[in-house]
């Protein structure tokens, strides 16, 4: 039996938004330890500040590995490098299409739910997995390497769409 193993690793890029929320709270930290020289009530706002600065740096630093095994995709995030959460585990019967982002095959899909698990930019990798759980649909866009899209191709190829040639 031919056993198809592979792990990737993406980066996730921060978004516009995320870097925004850093610098602001970042200001206001510095704010408030201006504002401890004048009056004590700005310790406490400085303490939260600074736990709310901390939490959100390692919170936005994410990563995604994607552990592909036969069929079965695990997705995991990576909490700068150190804390690890499955994210999901799509089994192959749960597999509606497999293209790449933008493309005409996933128009139908613009309904179904949505979660990113890419690095945040569009690039020839970036590709949506259409999952059907319960009746309800969900849209995974993420950037598998070459093996995980063959694999899926050679055990679903009418579900799986490959990049055109340019």
């Amino acid at each position: 039996m031919n056993d198809i193993c592979t792990e990737q690793l993406i980066k996730r890029k921060k978004s516009k938004g995320q870097w925004f929320l850093e610098g602001m709270v970042l200001a206001a930290t510095l704010l408030s330890v201006y504002g401890v020289v004048h009056c004590l009530f700005f310790i406490v706002l400085t303490v939260i500040l600074l736990v709310m600065d901390i939490y959100l740096y390692l919170e936005f630093d994410a990563e995604y590995e994607y552990l592909f095994v036969n069929g079965e995709l695990d997705v995991d995030k990576i909490i700068h490098k150190s804390r690890r959460r499955r994210i999901c585990t799509i089994k192959l019967e749960e597999i509606e299409v497999l293209a790449p982002f933008g493309t005409g095959e996933l128009r139908q899909y613009q309904r179904a739910k949505k979660s990113d698990y890419s690095s945040g930019r569009r690039n020839d990798q970036t590709y949506v997995l259409v999952v059907s759980r319960a009746g309800e649909l969900r849209k995974i866009i993420f950037e598998p390497n070459q093996t995980i899209v063959d694999g899926y191709a050679g055990m679903i190829p009418g579900k799986v769409t490959y990049k055109s040639a340019k």
